[in-house]
């Protein structure tokens, strides 16, 4: 291990003193990091093997004999430094020489040659990016479902596929960016798909900003459904969306597939509203009838149903209606499904309503792992960029649902982790045959941190089978 030599007065750091004593800084250190989390995501990778699946897909066309990092070097390097809140690609031109950064992605620390030490400057990454081709985005966006698939030692009884976009707004020239009324800005559309029960990111397709088609939505997630359908043919799968997802494309695609149900948003039109006057009514009347009461409700809900087709629809299909009445007024909702059995109330409120959770993973893609630094000058780049924080968000999901129960933050949001687990400061001392990492005296979570590493990084004894 070099140490560094001794600081000028130029680098070092004033301080207001304190009784009996001045204070000074410099940049003597040594070995010291700020982001324990870098090992903390590559042992969930370890365990998943997400960034080995990302770098098999890329074909990579560098000459072998110019090859300083590898490809799995580099796309573990981009996505764990997402992970730790280091968005930007120029943020690897100073995480290159993070001891712990470089543990994590595989290398010694303070290594002497080209095959250890420095990890890859941002312009490195940067070609990663611009040097993908359709093909390579294809064959990761395969790679995800795969990973998602794995995630299942057994089939799965039932899943819910909950599919939304999300605005990402962009600020130059970029390829593709338009401008979206509903947002009210020049943007990207990306499609999501998140299993909706337990967070888990089965896609993540980067679009133009124009309003998808049925056509479109239903050849993405057709893809999608028949890769998850060679591995589990018999679960049954619920598409869950809201009300621009209820097209004819996606509904009579989904109900030509067995054991796949949907159910959506619809908006209502003067036919919907004429057959859902009656219950409107009846909510009306009964709104009226508890405003004699001591203690008036916030509002009241009925629930009913009738079957409606459109006119571009292959059959007609079961639409449910809530009937609300507030003080505000009228505030009617329909959606349509082809589930038979699950009563009017248990279909709205339990099944349609619990698609808003997605929005929340959506949050934690979009703004907490920034998934939405797409400035690059070509599509196909800023698509790469999409799935590299799409994978960021994966080693997060995987670490929060497998390695982080029953702590403390079983539930915490990613910036949550970032802010109490990763962002933790290591002194990192290299010898001939070993490192050593010291650890705050005072850290806040010892114990938590030791629950982690046991579960990540010591082999577990394997579980008694008992008789039947």
């Amino acid at each position: 291990m070099t140490l560094p030599g001794p600081t000028s007065v130029a680098e070092q750091l004033r301080f207001p003193s304190i009784p009996g004593c001045t204070i000074r800084g410099d940049f003597n250190g040594g070995g010291l990091s700020s982001d324990f989390g870098a090992l903390l995501v590559s042992g969930v990778d370890r365990q998943i093997g997400l960034t080995g699946r990302i770098a098999a897909a890329i074909i990579d066309k560098r000459h072998p004999g110019y090859i300083t990092h590898t490809m799995h070097d580099l796309i573990k390097q981009r996505s764990y430094q997402i992970a730790c809140g280091y968005e930007d690609g120029n943020d690897c031109n100073t995480l290159r020489h993070d001891p712990v950064f470089q543990i994590g992605v595989g290398h010694k620390p303070f290594g002497a040659d080209k095959t250890q030490g420095a990890l890859a400057s941002g312009a490195t990454i940067s070609r990663l990016e611009h040097a993908v081709t359709g093909r390579d985005l294809y064959r990761i966006s395969e790679a995800l479902v795969d990973q998602f698939i794995a995630g299942y030692a057994t089939p799965p009884q039932a899943l819910v596929l909950d599919i939304d976009h999300a605005e990402d707004a962009v600020y130059g020239q970029q390829p593709l960016a338009f401008y979206n009324h509903h947002y009210r800005s020049t943007c990207y559309l990306p499609l999501m798909i998140f299993e909706g029960m337990s967070g888990a990111l089965v896609a993540a397709v980067l679009r133009s900003g124009r309003r998808a088609t049925g056509a479109e939505n239903a050849m993405i997630l057709r893809r999608v459904l028949k890769r998850i359908r060679r591995h589990f043919p018999d679960t049954q799968i619920l598409v869950r969306g809201d009300g621009h997802f209820s097209t004819p494309e996606l509904m009579a695609m989904i109900d030509a597939m067995p054991h796949t149900d949907f159910i959506f948003g619809l908006a209502s039109n003067t036919v919907i509203n004429r057959l859902a006057e009656p219950l409107m009514q009846s909510a009306c009347k009964l709104w009226a009838d508890v405003q004699t009461f001591d203690a008036v409700p916030d509002s009241v809900r009925l629930y009913g149903e009738f079957d409606y087709a459109a006119g571009s629809w292959s059959k007609p299909w079961r639409v449910v209606q809530k009937a609300e009445v507030m003080a505000l007024g009228e505030n009617p909702r329909f959606i349509v499904t082809s589930l038979d059995a699950p009563t009017p109330d248990c279909a709205y409120e339990q099944l349609y309503c619990g698609r808003g959770q997605s929005e929340n993973w959506i949050k934690h893609l979009k703004s907490e792992l920034a998934s939405d630094r797409t400035s690059c000058t070509t599509f196909v780049a800023n698509f790469m960029r999409l799935l590299e924080h799409a994978a960021a968000y994966i080693l997060h999901q995987q670490l929060r649902s497998q390695v982080l129960q029953n702590t403390l933050l079983a539930t915490a949001q990613p910036a949550t982790v970032i802010t109490k687990l990763f962002k933790i400061a290591v002194q990192v001392k290299q010898y001939k045959d070993r490192v050593i990492l010291h650890l705050p005296s005072s850290c806040p979570f010892k114990h938590l941190l030791k629950i982690v590493t046991e579960r990540l990084f010591v082999p577990q004894p394997p579980r008694l089978q008992l008789s039947p």
